[in-house]
């Protein structure tokens, strides 16, 4: 009697840790185990997992597709790596070219031609100016449009409408739709405006990446003021 009564206490115990064990556990078990199935490939072989076709697979299929996958998107992560490396090195290459072009300038009109034939040749920039402030209106009213501009000394995003992509670009057509505009300063004196449109609205956006747009910026001031000062 006491050994029908010792077994039905351990039946009771193993069906109520059964009854309390849960996917999670499992999942946890079999991840602080990983060889867990090293010497189990029948059971293996017998565990099957819901396809997406709605047909069982076994578990090692499941595996090797999940590696597939895993794989295909290890691709595309390099894929994607690599395609950037090569647009910054185009950039790179790029923004040294002008900036050793216009070391050699020694006349604001021409630093503005060399700029904006460098830049307007590099895909997306469908359109280039550099802005004198004192040498031209528009300057003045840029500053009146867009404030945050001299404020915060950062390049600005901008959709455009007509009127402004015919203040920015004249002679552009058609229209551009957005543009990247970068304060050229000098010791906090704004000194000119860099400005690249495309015609595409949502090319130019928040998420463009100015660091190249920026350092060219930083050398047009410096030349820029150099070349006021002489005279």
């Amino acid at each position: 009697m006491s050994s029908d009564v010792s077994s039905a206490k351990k039946t009771a115990a193993t069906n109520k840790a059964a009854a309390t064990l849960t996917a999670d556990d499992v999942a946890s078990y079999l991840k602080a185990h990983p060889d867990f199935f090293a010497n189990r490939d029948n059971l293996l072989a017998d565990l099957t997992v819901p396809h997406e076709s709605g047909n069982a697979i076994s578990l090692l299929e499941r595996q090797v597709k999940i590696l597939r996958d895993r794989s295909i998107e290890s691709r595309h992560t390099l894929n994607g790596l690599l395609e950037n490396a090569r647009y910054n090195d185009q950039l790179f290459s790029v923004t040294r070219n002008l900036i050793l072009t216009l070391l050699e300038e020694d006349d604001l009109g021409q630093l503005a031609v060399v700029t904006e034939t460098s830049l307007s040749t590099q895909p997306g920039i469908d359109a280039c100016r550099l802005i004198l402030v004192d040498t031209s209106d528009v300057a003045t009213e840029l500053q009146s449009r867009f404030p945050s501009l001299l404020r915060s000394k950062r390049v600005l995003t901008q959709t455009l409408d007509k009127h402004t992509s015919s203040l920015l670009f004249p002679g552009t057509t058609p229209a551009l739709r957005s543009a990247a505009l970068c304060p050229v300063t000098h010791h906090n004196s704004l000194l000119a405006v860099l400005a690249i449109g495309n015609h595409a609205q949502d090319y130019f956006t928040d998420e463009l990446d100015t660091l190249f747009l920026d350092f060219i910026g930083e050398v047009l001031g410096t030349l820029i003021s150099r070349l006021e000062a002489k005279t």
